[in-house]
Protein backbone atom coordinates (compact mmCIF):
# COMPACT_ATOMS: atom_id res chain seq x y z
CA UNK A 1 0.00 0.00 0.00
CA UNK A 2 1.47 3.31 -1.06
CA UNK A 3 -0.85 6.27 -0.96
CA UNK A 4 2.02 8.75 -1.27
CA UNK A 5 1.72 9.99 2.27
CA UNK A 6 3.50 13.27 2.86
CA UNK A 7 7.08 12.74 3.97
CA UNK A 8 9.76 15.11 5.18
CA UNK A 9 12.20 16.35 2.58
CA UNK A 10 15.49 14.47 2.22
CA UNK A 11 17.41 17.62 3.22
CA UNK A 12 15.43 17.90 6.46
CA UNK A 13 16.05 14.24 7.27
CA UNK A 14 19.79 14.55 6.52
CA UNK A 15 20.15 17.63 8.73
CA UNK A 16 18.13 15.98 11.51
CA UNK A 17 20.21 12.79 11.34
CA UNK A 18 23.45 14.81 11.27
CA UNK A 19 22.43 16.76 14.38
CA UNK A 20 21.36 13.59 16.17
CA UNK A 21 24.70 12.02 15.20
CA UNK A 22 26.59 15.05 16.52
CA UNK A 23 24.71 14.83 19.80
CA UNK A 24 25.52 11.12 19.96
CA UNK A 25 29.24 11.84 19.53
CA UNK A 26 29.06 14.54 22.22
CA UNK A 27 27.40 12.00 24.52
CA UNK A 28 30.20 9.50 23.94
CA UNK A 29 32.71 12.27 24.68
CA UNK A 30 30.89 13.10 27.91
CA UNK A 31 31.05 9.46 29.00
CA UNK A 32 34.80 9.45 28.27
CA UNK A 33 35.36 12.65 30.27
CA UNK A 34 33.20 11.83 33.29
CA UNK A 35 35.73 9.66 35.20
CA UNK A 36 38.39 12.37 34.97
CA UNK A 37 35.95 15.06 36.05
CA UNK A 38 34.84 12.91 38.98
CA UNK A 39 38.45 12.36 40.06
CA UNK A 40 39.16 16.10 39.89
CA UNK A 41 36.04 16.85 41.92
CA UNK A 42 37.07 14.26 44.53
CA UNK A 43 40.47 15.90 44.97
CA UNK A 44 39.03 19.41 45.00
CA UNK A 45 36.32 18.54 47.51
CA UNK A 46 37.71 15.68 49.61
CA UNK A 47 34.80 15.87 52.05
CA UNK A 48 32.56 14.56 49.26
CA UNK A 49 34.97 11.96 47.84
CA UNK A 50 32.71 9.15 49.09
CA UNK A 51 30.02 10.30 46.64
CA UNK A 52 32.36 9.99 43.65
CA UNK A 53 31.53 6.41 42.70
CA UNK A 54 27.73 6.52 43.05
CA UNK A 55 27.38 9.88 41.32
CA UNK A 56 29.74 8.78 38.53
CA UNK A 57 27.68 5.64 38.00
CA UNK A 58 24.46 7.69 37.91
CA UNK A 59 25.96 10.18 35.45
CA UNK A 60 27.23 7.44 33.12
CA UNK A 61 23.87 5.63 33.27
CA UNK A 62 22.07 8.89 32.49
CA UNK A 63 24.36 9.51 29.50
CA UNK A 64 23.82 5.97 28.22
CA UNK A 65 20.05 6.44 28.44
CA UNK A 66 20.39 9.71 26.54
CA UNK A 67 22.42 7.95 23.82
CA UNK A 68 19.78 5.23 23.60
CA UNK A 69 17.03 7.84 23.27
CA UNK A 70 18.97 9.59 20.49
CA UNK A 71 19.38 6.30 18.61
CA UNK A 72 15.67 5.52 18.89
CA UNK A 73 14.67 9.00 17.72
CA UNK A 74 17.05 8.61 14.77
CA UNK A 75 15.49 5.26 13.92
CA UNK A 76 11.98 6.72 14.09
CA UNK A 77 12.97 9.68 11.88
CA UNK A 78 14.29 7.21 9.31
CA UNK A 79 11.08 5.15 9.52
CA UNK A 80 9.01 8.30 8.96
CA UNK A 81 11.11 9.19 5.93
CA UNK A 82 10.79 5.68 4.43
CA UNK A 83 7.03 5.66 5.09
CA UNK A 84 7.33 2.64 7.38
CA UNK A 85 6.18 4.28 10.59
CA UNK A 86 2.61 2.98 10.39
CA UNK A 87 3.21 -0.53 11.68
CA UNK A 88 3.22 -2.15 15.09
CA UNK A 89 6.98 -2.25 15.52
CA UNK A 90 7.03 1.55 15.64
CA UNK A 91 4.92 1.35 18.78
CA UNK A 92 7.55 -0.90 20.34
CA UNK A 93 10.29 1.66 19.62
CA UNK A 94 8.17 4.43 21.08
CA UNK A 95 7.64 2.27 24.19
CA UNK A 96 11.41 1.83 24.51
CA UNK A 97 11.81 5.60 24.15
CA UNK A 98 9.31 6.18 26.95
CA UNK A 99 11.19 3.65 29.06
CA UNK A 100 14.47 5.49 28.57
CA UNK A 101 12.86 8.79 29.55
CA UNK A 102 11.30 7.24 32.66
CA UNK A 103 14.65 5.64 33.50
CA UNK A 104 16.33 9.04 33.26
CA UNK A 105 13.69 10.53 35.58
CA UNK A 106 14.32 7.73 38.07
CA UNK A 107 18.07 8.44 37.90
CA UNK A 108 17.39 12.09 38.75
CA UNK A 109 15.50 10.95 41.85
CA UNK A 110 18.30 8.54 42.79
CA UNK A 111 20.87 11.34 42.38
CA UNK A 112 18.74 13.59 44.58
CA UNK A 113 18.66 10.93 47.30
CA UNK A 114 22.40 10.21 47.06
CA UNK A 115 23.27 13.90 47.24
CA UNK A 116 20.85 14.44 50.12
CA UNK A 117 22.25 11.52 52.12
CA UNK A 118 25.78 12.78 51.52
CA UNK A 119 24.69 16.32 52.47
CA UNK A 120 26.55 17.60 49.44
CA UNK A 121 23.97 19.67 47.63
CA UNK A 122 22.55 23.13 47.93
CA UNK A 123 19.03 24.46 47.33
CA UNK A 124 19.85 25.53 43.76
CA UNK A 125 21.01 22.01 42.85
CA UNK A 126 17.84 20.59 44.40
CA UNK A 127 15.79 23.02 42.32
CA UNK A 128 17.60 21.97 39.15
CA UNK A 129 16.93 18.31 39.97
CA UNK A 130 13.23 18.98 40.58
CA UNK A 131 12.96 20.87 37.29
CA UNK A 132 14.81 18.06 35.47
CA UNK A 133 12.46 15.48 36.95
CA UNK A 134 9.39 17.52 35.97
CA UNK A 135 10.74 18.10 32.45
CA UNK A 136 11.48 14.40 31.95
CA UNK A 137 8.05 13.48 33.31
CA UNK A 138 6.36 15.93 30.94
CA UNK A 139 8.41 14.57 28.04
CA UNK A 140 7.42 11.00 28.91
CA UNK A 141 3.73 11.91 29.06
CA UNK A 142 3.95 13.90 25.82
CA UNK A 143 5.57 10.90 24.15
CA UNK A 144 2.75 8.69 25.44
CA UNK A 145 0.18 11.08 23.99
CA UNK A 146 1.96 10.99 20.63
CA UNK A 147 2.13 7.18 20.93
CA UNK A 148 -1.67 7.05 21.21
CA UNK A 149 -1.89 9.21 18.09
CA UNK A 150 0.45 6.80 16.27
CA UNK A 151 -1.58 3.81 17.47
CA UNK A 152 -4.75 5.46 16.12
CA UNK A 153 -3.05 6.17 12.77
CA UNK A 154 -1.91 2.54 12.54
CA UNK A 155 -5.46 1.35 13.24
CA UNK A 156 -6.87 3.69 10.58
CA UNK A 157 -4.24 2.51 8.07
CA UNK A 158 -5.09 -1.13 8.80
CA UNK A 159 -8.78 -0.39 8.39
CA UNK A 160 -8.12 1.36 5.09
CA UNK A 161 -6.08 -1.61 3.86
CA UNK A 162 -9.03 -3.90 4.58
CA UNK A 163 -11.45 -1.61 2.72
CA UNK A 164 -9.21 -1.21 -0.32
Amino acid sequence: MDYELPRPSPALVIVTQALLGALFLVGIGVIALLPGLAADAATTLPEYADLRAPLLAIAIAFAILALLALAIVSLLVQRIYRGAVLNGSSLLWVDVLVGTIVGAAVLVIVAFVVISIGQAGNPFLALIQVVAFLALSALAYLTLVLRSLLRRAIAMSTELDVVV
